[in-house]
């Protein structure tokens, strides 16, 4: 379940537990039982709280107005600071990423210190967490939703559903998974029931992001009567040539991306818009066939005093596409209009630069490039250091790459002197994130020349064939312009290592490798700051090593048994 359902069903059960009507429903949680200890349960949309700081006013617009009318609601209205001062309650928020504060001065929507027998429920993207103005003390728990956790039976509910003639079984679809190397999609309910969808309907699918949405944007184009053509050979843009109903209809395609664009990159970026925002970029005759198409909603504000309709994508994820395709598809060059300044924008954005890479990979690295300020980059090279001096205890250490396997607390720590440590090393660890995504889409998009720039190189256990071949990729693109290279498993042949140390010998900063013989010789008179050296190897030829490193500042040996001294630069 995703963020949004995780907290529908959370709601579900509550009722049915404090109401004890429905003797059949089926809790989802295990602990139900809990949930008798709440008299009230408030769910509130973010993204519908535009303009609203206080959840207090969140309550009144989505809840109250929505149930009530006239002095009866007036009536609740005035009820409801005694009822949040006095009774044990639950608000769940979902989507935090998806709120701004219009003074732009709170990270969490406003709710009144002396409203001590409230419990919060508020879901985020995971970049959202890295902002240091949410404080440790304001987190009693953190919880990431993982993905699936039957994919199995998720595809086999979803083949049954949509059968229609020919039976198809659940070990015909892992094998056209597996043949497209597509295995990594089934974690996601929202791309695992996309791709039954292609394969139910017998569709060409490469395994692209980008090739995804725009199937099916042109299925939804389809059963809006939408007009039949197809995109020449050699068209631009790879993704669309396995549409039918787009290409006619390119104009309307092309004003919705424009209006994504827009209304996710603006100085208030919004999820929700209203008609008069919307008609900026599309006609009345266009709005209305997005609408039938259903790639648009619209649903009516529970705002009393503002009963302008609501309209938004259908998905968070399509609305990132179609920005991300504009900004490929433009003449104009978009990345001037990106605001800079804060070092959580690249992650905010992470979704449209994955797309982008999948469309032209030269403009996504531009943008990445600008968003990035040279407080990120201190940022995460200075995670990556305190990741390999401070935990030189191995169980810190393997606690905290638990969590980096785990994604448990990456971004927030309980013990203060730990945490701008774990953050940084955070940003470090969805910077990566975020590059291999990017690399992985451009391959599977096409893209001959995958030209991301990175300098910061983290293997580890953790890490899947898939991700760790792609970081191989990047790695021997940017051979020349390495700054950390951390290898924590053994992924690289020797012969791809020595290239890296050869050609980034002026700008290698920080290493942690197994040394051999022929390693040690290779960092001769490099720029390395950082060294940590794992394994037995000749103590002559690592005391020539380490006095030719005139800028070493910090040295671990693990696993090695030394039996005469070494030498050390004179720093």
């Amino acid at each position: 379940m995703g963020k949004t359902t995780f907290l529908t069903k959370l709601a579900l059960d509550w009722c049915d537990a404090v109401s004890e009507h429905n003797p059949d429903y089926s809790a989802t949680f295990s602990d139900v039982d809990t949930l008798k200890e709440f008299q009230f349960l408030f769910q509130i949309s973010l993204r519908d709280a535009k303009d609203q700081r206080e959840v207090i006013e969140m309550i009144k617009t989505q809840i109250i107005d929505m149930i009530y009318t006239g002095n009866k609601r007036e009536e609740t209205v005035k009820l409801l600071p005694y009822i949040l001062e006095r009774e044990k309650y639950i608000i769940t928020m979902d989507g935090l990423n998806e709120w701004i504060d219009r003074l732009n001065k709170c990270v969490l929507p406003l709710l009144p210190q002396f409203y001590t027998k409230c419990v919060s429920v508020i879901t985020s993207r995971p970049w959202k967490m890295a902002d240091e103005r949410i404080k440790d003390s304001e987190i009693n728990s953190l919880i990431e939703i993982e993905g699936i956790i039957d994919s199995e039976d998720l595809a086999k509910k979803l083949i049954n559903s949509l059968q229609t003639g020919d039976v198809k079984i659940h070990a015909d679809f892992i094998k056209y998974v597996n043949e497209r190397q597509l295995m990594n999609l089934l974690t996601s309910p929202w791309l695992q029931t996309l791709l039954v969808n292609l394969w139910m309907n017998e569709m060409t699918f490469s395994g692209s992001l980008c090739e995804i949405n725009c199937i099916l944007i042109d299925i939804l184009f389809k059963n809006a009567d939408a007009k039949r053509g197809y995109f020449q050979r050699g068209n631009s843009f790879r993704c669309l040539s396995n549409t039918r109903f787009i290409q006619r209809q390119i104009d309307i395609f092309d004003a919705l991306a424009n209006a994504a664009f827009n209304f996710t990159f603006s100085s208030r970026k919004s999820l929700v818009f209203t008609e008069w925002e919307l008609l900026n970029f599309l006609s009345e005759d266009q709005l209305e066939f997005c609408l039938y198409a259903g790639v648009l909603t619209i649903r009516y504000s529970f705002n009393v005093a503002d009963q302008d309709a609501q309209f938004s994508f259908i998905h968070e994820t399509v609305q990132e596409f179609m920005a991300a395709f504009h900004i490929a598809n433009s003449k104009q060059d978009l990345i001037k209009q990106f605001r800079t300044g804060s070092k959580h924008n690249v992650l905010e954005m992470s979704q449209t630069i994955i797309y982008l890479c999948g469309l032209d990979c030269k403009i996504a690295n531009k943008l990445i490039y600008c968003l990035v300020d040279d407080e990120c980059l201190k940022d995460t090279s200075n995670g990556l250091s305190m990741y390999i001096k401070t935990f030189y205890n191995q169980h810190n250490l393997l606690t905290f790459q638990d969590d980096i396997r785990t994604h448990k607390n990456v971004l927030k720590s309980k013990h203060n002197q730990m945490n701008d440590i774990k953050r940084c090393f955070a940003l470090a660890v969805l910077f990566q994130r975020m590059i291999i995504d990017g690399c992985i889409e451009a391959k599977a998009s096409g893209e001959k020349k995958i030209c991301l720039k990175c300098r910061d190189f983290t293997f580890n256990q953790n890490l899947i064939e898939s991700d760790s071949n792609a970081l191989k990729l990047l790695l021997l693109y940017n051979s020349s312009n390495v700054r950390s290279l951390i290898l924590e498993s053994n992924v690289l042949p020797i012969s791809e290592i020595l290239t890296v140390i050869h050609q980034s010998k002026h700008c290698l900063t920080r290493v942690k490798m197994t040394m051999t013989a022929e390693i040690s010789k290779a960092l001769h008179h490099t720029s390395i700051q950082e060294l940590n050296c794992i394994g037995n190897f000749d103590v002559s030829s690592c005391s020539c090593v380490l006095s030719s490193l005139s800028q070493l500042t910090y040295l671990r040996i693990e696993d090695t048994i030394f039996l005469q001294d070494i030498a050390l630069p004179e720093t």
